[in-house]
């Protein structure tokens, strides 16, 4: 037997052989046609096929089509003689194959495919709708003659490559052979495309011939069960986005395929392996598109299942994909995915159901007891329970490989905060704890507080301070943080013995900032805190409202002196790490800081004042009694005994000096409330106490000397013995200019403005060389959004216009109007409209100072501003400032432009006469037609809609403009000679009929007063040239 199967093997293989080697010939043969079928010839005549018919064909797709069937035939020969079980044979007569016949059976396996099964169902594909974005492309006559051959032939094909795969059967196993192991990593997806096409054809689809073949269903199941997840994701994935055309049911059974293949155990991370394979090979950048895409398959719900089934089974499976041992890209892939559910501001019921379970899963470890886990959904209990030590390594990592979104972070971290800051807290103070996580923790709550809305951060961080410490904390001996209901450290003063204060101050442990009280949260690292987000509306916030409970459990019966301390201490703490030289003030509220030290400060006058102090201070004798009785200092003859009120007053003359010392600029001038506080610090300069009579006098001095200086008339400034040349200031205003703070970059701006300002007191020459340069400057500060540093920019450009003439005229003139040619309606941008507009306020300050020499710039100027007037797709905003220049150019020097008066004339009366808009007609509105919803040229600036009144106003104050300075010139030209109207009569009665009929039924109630004082303006000019 054994040399049976030997012989049948080499037979199989031989025959083989004729299939791919050509006989020799004497002449070479280049068609490609005759090649094969010589090859065929010579095959049947080894193999003596039953059927002969096969060979009958006229095309050469009928040639590759039979030697793609009989390649396959070859190759099931083998496949069954390798397939049959050796075990009772010697290792000797056991059948093996060579590596050249494994070559062989590979390029026999590609033929079948490439012949026979890919154009069979190339040709079929051509019967079926395709996907509608690949409809367009197909032709629209199809020849289905063939189509019955072609399904039965692909119908043989796709059976056999099953049983090359199940020759017993469904449930038969897969025979272990290098064929399965080929077609298992190469041909998959080839095998699954046309099993998928005619196993899920739809009955409406169904032609003669042509008809489901259902038991291509299970066997592909079979075949998707076997493989791994990642290749099965892999090959229905190429299905779908493969260069050839898909069929509509082969697309959505795919889709339906490959959501199930999600849900199994290894599904997301087999996704992932599929998607990022060569961003892992490679170790390079993940692709934002692959990012979408993945994102885009794991949080769509498939038709057939409800949101919560399948979110409670694919969330567990993306959070697990942030573990440590899997790759960068699966942990990008995970983030990304995940912040889709708690990013949006207004997610949908499936992205809450998805985020509600998110939340479940990360902040369930922190925030477990027992009357929390009875709030937890029935639905909801059943998901896995993620350790301590993980939830925090996925949080890590969450936030650490996604974009820090404001929304993202807030919803994901806001819930757990104080949970997060009581450990990083534990952590800081244990000295055994891993440095890697303490210092992630850190950096997490650092951009949580960074990007924190500032109504959401003041809530939470005072929840902080309000709340004792519930939560304690250990490590255990595998670094595995846990939950304990008690604490196990211990206050530093209970055991404190002579040796154990010794070794304690010798360690640094007594310094001034250690918490010796154990009090929480410790002030010195709170404050720490704060100065690490460097939020300084947040700490001012904060700052002022732990003044005022400080003030209010101060003066309370009841309070805790522990929490009162705690408030004490990190006001000191405050004030002493970020009052100064940091960019988290917390001094920012001065206002607010302001009236809680005058409020403090009138506590302390008059004598009705004191004594309702003293008895405010008797209600906190009996709670300070303990603290009273380690103060010795109290029991010496002259020492001053400091009541409650004494304390706060020190606080408040603190932080009234450190308000002074921050702003230079504060004085009564500018706050008022300083007035009240200046006349209650006299009587504490005189009778306070020892601690408060320095501060009071102190602060005294500062408000007399501040407001002294602000009062004082400004004097000029003094010339020094050698004066900054034109070069030395514009190499310090550019200096500064490339400062980050703002307020030094403004300074260096007005150095520019000054340098380029005339002067008539030796004015400094400056070289022409720097004007480009300076200009530029100029023009680029135009598009700052700081309000200071574009008007300083403003001007500047107009100073350099009545300093350099024409050259810098027309270089303003250009920037305003170059590349509008041929611009669409939605061409301008707001930003655009809002540069132009500056420019144009620089061009309006230019023309003003030219007075009587405009006329040397009329040429510039009225051209390129007239063009955009009559530029129906600009800006209606733009155009609109374009006519205001004419206009300022009409009331600087009409004369100027008298060559251009009838142009602008009847272009004027164009306007009004197409751009009116009758009473009775609908206003310009949105979709809902409500009168808040009415589209204005403020609300829309951008818009080309030339109906807004704004536009026909101009025109009419144009052309008031121009009938006045026409009337001007002919009351002075009346006695020398008679002046000549720029425009015949008729014009004026053209334009004296468009104004009445303004006047008479334009909406915009402002348009037709103008209208009616234009049309008298008319009148008056007749009577002018009549000589009335």
């Amino acid at each position: 037997m054994s040399m049976s199967l030997k012989s049948e093997l080499a037979a199989a293989l031989l025959d083989g052989t004729y299939l791919l080697d050509s006989a020799p010939v004497s002449t070479p043969i280049n068609d490609l046609k005759t090649v094969l079928e010589n090859r065929l010839s010579r095959y049947f005549e080894h193999t003596a096929p039953q059927d002969n018919t096969l060979y009958t064909c006229n095309t050469l797709e009928d040639v590759q089509l039979i030697t793609a069937r009989e390649a396959l035939s070859v190759v099931s020969r083998i496949q069954h003689i390798l397939g049959i079980d050796n075990g009772d044979l010697d290792q000797s007569e056991v059948p093996v194959i060579g590596t050249r016949d494994l070559s062989q059976i590979r390029t026999h396996l590609a033929l079948t495919f490439r012949w026979g099964t890919q154009p069979l169902l190339a040709r079929l594909v051509q019967l079926w709708p395709l996907k509608s974005s690949e409809n367009l492309e197909r032709s629209k006559f199809t020849d289905i003659s063939n189509s019955s051959m072609d399904y039965h032939n692909l119908h043989y094909l796709v059976d056999q490559l099953f049983s090359l795969l199940f020759p017993d059967g469904l449930d038969s196993p897969l025979p272990q052979t290098y064929i399965t192991t080929n077609i298992l990593n190469r041909h998959v997806s080839d095998i699954l495309s046309p099993a998928i096409a005619l196993g899920w054809l739809p009955k409406q689809l169904t032609s003669p011939g042509v008809s489901p073949i259902h038991q291509f269903r299970p066997l592909t199941m079979r075949l998707l069960a076997i493989l791994p997840s990642s290749q099965t994701i892999a090959s229905l994935g190429y299905i779908i986005s493969g260069e050839k055309a898909v069929p509509l049911h082969v697309y959505r059974a795919c889709v339906t395929l490959l959501s199930k293949q999600l849900l199994r155990p290894d599904g997301v991370r087999g996704l992932c392996e599929a998607v990022f394979s060569e961003e892992d090979a490679s170790g390079g950048d993940v692709p934002i598109e692959k990012l979408e895409h993945v994102a885009r398959l794991l949080t769509t719900t498939p038709a057939s299942m409800d949101s919560l089934e399948y979110y409670s089974l694919i969330i567990p499976k993306i959070i697990s994909l942030l573990s440590n041992e899997m790759s960068l890209a699966c942990k990008r892939a995970a983030s990304f995915s995940l912040s889709r559910f708690l990013s949006s501001d207004n997610p949908s019921s499936s992205y809450k159901v998805a985020s509600s379970l998110v939340y479940q899963l990360l902040h369930t470890p922190f925030l477990t007891n027992k009357s929390r886990e009875e709030t937890i959904p029935s639905d909801l209990r059943n998901l896995p329970r993620l350790s301590l030590s993980t939830a925090l390594l996925t949080i890590i990592a969450l936030i650490s490989n996604t974009d820090p979104s404001p929304t993202f972070i807030t919803n994901l971290l806001s819930p757990i905060v104080p949970e997060l800051y009581s450990l990083l807290h534990y952590l800081e103070g244990n000295k055994s704890s891993d440095p890697v996580l303490k210092e992630s923790l850190r950096a997490v709550l650092v951009t949580w507080g960074k990007i924190i809305s500032s109504t959401i951060g003041d809530e939470i961080l005072w929840s902080i301070l309000c709340q004792n410490e519930t939560d304690h904390w250990k490590v255990d001996l595998d670094g595995q943080i846990q939950k304990t209901e008690k604490s196990d450290k211990y206050v530093a003063l209970t055991l404190l013995t002579p040796d154990a204060l010794k070794d304690a101050e010798e360690q640094g442990e007594f310094e001034i900032d250690t918490n010796i009280l154990g009090l929480y949260p410790d002030p010195f690292h709170f404050v720490q805190f704060l100065k690490n987000i460097d939020r300084s509306d947040i700490s001012s916030d904060l700052f002022v409202k732990i003044l005022e409970k400080y003030r209010d459990d101060r003066f309370k019966s009841g309070s805790e002196p522990i929490r009162i301390l705690l408030y004490l201490q990190i006001i000191m703490q405050m004030q002493k790490q970020l009052s100064q030289g940091s960019t988290s003030h917390i001094l920012q509220r001065s206002r607010d800081v302001l009236f809680f030290i005058k409020h403090i400060l009138e506590s302390a006058k008059g004598a009705s004042t004191k004594l309702s102090i003293k008895k405010t201070v008797q209600l906190f004798s009996e709670q300070l009694d303990e603290l009273e009785e380690y103060d010795s200092d109290d029991d010496m003859p002259d020492s001053e005994r400091s009541g409650p009120e004494d304390e706060l007053v020190e606080i408040a003359l603190s932080l009234l000096l450190s308000i002074l010392e921050a702003d230079e600029d504060l004085s009564a001038r500018t706050e008022v409330v300083l007035n009240d506080i200046f006349s209650l610090l006299e009587p504490l300069s005189k009778d306070g106490t020892s601690s408060i009579r320095p501060l009071a006098g102190e602060a005294r001095m500062v408000m007399t000397a501040r407001l002294a200086a602000t009062s004082m008339p400004g004097r000029g400034h003094l010339r020094s013995c050698e004066e900054e040349t034109a070069q030395e200031i514009y190499q310090k205003a550019l200096k500064l200019l490339q400062d980050p703070i703002l307020p030094v970059r403004a300074h260096g701006l007005l150095l520019l403005r000054q340098l380029v300002t005339p002067s008539k007191k030796e004015p400094k020459a400056i070289d022409h060389a720097l004007i480009p340069s300076i200009l530029s400057i100029f023009l680029q500060s135009i598009q700052d959004d700081d309000s200071y540093i574009f008007l300083n920019a403003i001007q500047g450009l107009a100073a350099m216009v009545d300093k350099f003439g024409s050259d810098v005229f027309k270089g303003l003139v250009y920037e305003y109007h170059h590349g509008l040619e041929g611009l669409g309606e939605t061409a301008l941008t707001q930003r655009d409209i809002d540069i132009r507009t500056r420019l144009g306020e620089a061009l309006g300050i230019a023309i003003r100072r030219c007075g009587t020499a405009l006329g040397l710039y009329v040429d510039i100027v009225v051209p390129p501003l007239f063009k955009v007037v009559r530029s129906p797709y600009l800006s209606t905003t733009l155009r609109t400032s374009s006519l205001s220049l004419l206009a300022e150019c009409v009331k600087t020097f009409a004369l100027a432009i008298l060559p251009y008066f009838g142009d602008l004339f009847g272009a004027m009366i164009d306007l009004l006469q197409l751009e009116s808009v009758p009473r009775n007609s609908s206003p310009v509105s949105n979709k809902g037609g409500a009168e808040q919803d009415l589209i204005t040229m403020d609300s829309h600036p951008t818009s080309t809609h030339s109906k807004f009144p704004p536009l026909r106003r101009a025109a009419i104050h144009f052309i008031s403009l121009l009938l006045r300075e026409i009337h001007v010139q002919v009351q002075d030209s009346y006695n020398t000679h008679p002046f000549q109207l720029p425009f015949t009569s008729e014009t004026i009665m053209r334009l004296k009929v468009t104004l009445n009929y303004i006047a008479s039924t334009d909406e915009d109630n402002i348009a037709r007063v103008m209208a009616r004082e234009a049309r008298d303006q008319i009148q008056e000019l007749q009577n002018a040239l009549l000589g009335l």
